[in-house]
């Protein structure tokens, strides 16, 4: 088990990434590795690649339930796991056959904790865990910000597996789906199961004949009335779980600054609030009772330990057709800097608090785009510039952009979708037949050997 006490109060930054993925920087016997926050895993993994020649000798098996069913784990030690300053002692886990390295934190370590995490900033916090009264109370406080809405939500317990479960309502036209779906943080996108959805009347994405469906777009995910998130993509892998309709992950909780605490059973989500008239939607502004435009979009720099910059973004107001952000590169003296290449993030069409995080420049612009490469390379950091509606044609979906003013066609880095292959769910409708992509996502960690 990690030190006593090791996590609490610690702030990690996330792994950089376009999509929200609850992933750290680790390091195992000297080697580094990314270690995962599995909130709804009762048993810590370790893929296989993670080490040189052969695994280290098994201490035992373990059996664990999940939701595809029992399996059997092989349990070998991990001597000298950290995860950031913190060191894991004593830690064994369940070995994988995945050639990608890889940890995965279950709950027989994160129990104890509630993780808040930041999507603007990409991070997350460890606080001990407390009770439901605690956040109740915490929520109700004269001190509270004024500025934030604020949804207080029950997380029920899966009575064999344990995993944390969230009622939710799935929409896809006049077709309903409600009911208790595991609250994940592993894996970026949700995942749903197909049978109780098709039995609803919720139609997936078609594929060639003979391949599997890989996907099933909805109008919206409420996880009480009036939140949630719209629209969103589902994942249809494997789901056996006769307790559960699928799973939810950080493409729903990730549009809200989430705290999650399964061993209290809350899920609080917080965002700014925002003032409607009409079509037109103003954000509250940080600590006030005041709104504005500005206050609907939120940029966050930060230097990564090779030198780079990653940059993210969030939008606080809705998308219903997409936005594009515009960004001005700066220099050391925090004046800006005329590089020639223009840098903006677009969105698809989405409900408030869609986020991205892209390093800029991103490594293979070096290629595609060597001046702009070698321009935004020495960019200290980034300031807010204008806003637009409407999605960029050339980025369909979520993404960032490079654009040289001389250049037609930007050049993107999109976040990934359970589609694979660049296309958002406005471009495909649930009648369209279209080949999956020539490699299949992993979906899950492989059966131990």
């Amino acid at each position: 088990m990690p030190e006593q006490g090791g996590f609490a109060g610690r702030t990690f930054p996330l792994i950089s990434s376009p999509a929200l993925r609850l992933s750290l920087e680790g390091s195992l016997g000297g080697k580094q590795v990314p270690v995962l926050l599995d909130v709804d895993r009762q048993l810590s993994l370790v893929a296989a690649g993670c080490f040189e020649g052969k695994p280290p000798q098994p201490e035992g098996k373990v059996r664990a339930l999940e939701p595809g069913g029992m399996k059997e784990w092989a349990m070998v030690p991990l001597p000298g796991l950290r995860v950031g300053d913190v060191s894991l002692f004593r830690l064994s886990a369940g070995l994988t056959g995945d050639k990608f390295c890889s940890v995965t934190l279950g709950a027989d370590v994160l129990a104890p904790y509630a993780l808040t995490v930041e999507p603007l900033r990409r991070e997350v916090t460890f606080t001990a865990s407390r009770s439901r009264e605690a956040y109740m109370a915490e929520l109700s406080a004269a001190n509270a910000d004024p500025s934030q809405e604020t949804h207080l939500l029950e997380l029920s317990r899966e009575p064999t597996g344990d995993w944390p479960l969230l009622a939710a309502r799935v929409t896809q036209g006049g077709a309903r789906l409600t009911g208790p779906f595991v609250l994940s943080t592993r894996d970026p996108f949700s995942r749903i199961a197909l049978g109780p959805a098709q039995a609803q009347g919720l139609r997936p994405l078609e594929t060639v004949a003979g391949l599997p469906v890989r996907a099933l777009p909805v109008d919206s995910v409420e996880v009480a009335e009036g939140v949630g998130v719209r629209p969103i993509i589902f994942e249809t892998g494997v789901w056996n779980s006769p307790s559960s309709l699928g799973r939810l992950g950080p493409d729903v909780w990730g549009h809200f600054r989430a705290t999650i605490d399964a061993q209290a059973g809350v899920l609080l989500l917080r965002r700014p609030r925002v003032l409607a008239s009409g079509d037109r939607q103003r954000c509250a502004r940080a600590g006030t009772e005041s709104f504005d435009d500005e206050s609907c979009y939120a940029l966050h720099t930060r230097r990564e330990l090779d030198g780079s910059i990653s940059l993210s973004t969030t939008v606080y107001r809705d998308l219903p057709e997409g936005g594009r952000v515009h960004v001005e590169p700066l220099g050391e003296d925090g004046k800006p800097l005329q590089t020639g290449c223009s840098v903006g993030f677009t969105f698809m069409a989405t409900s408030r608090g869609a986020t991205t995080q892209h390093r800029i420049p991103w490594p293979s612009l070096a290629q595609s785009m060597p001046e702009c490469y070698a321009q935004l390379s020495t960019v200290r950091s980034y300031a807010l510039s204008l806003f637009e509606d409407g999605s960029l044609p050339e980025c369909p979906l979520t993404c960032a952009f490079i654009q040289e003013p001389t250049s037609r066609h930007p050049v993107c880095e999109c976040q990934e979708t359970p589609l694979g292959e660049g296309m958002s769910a406005a471009a495909r409708k649930p009648s369209a037949s279209q080949p999956p992509p020539p490699e299949e996502r992993p979906l899950e960690p492989e059966d131990p050997k």
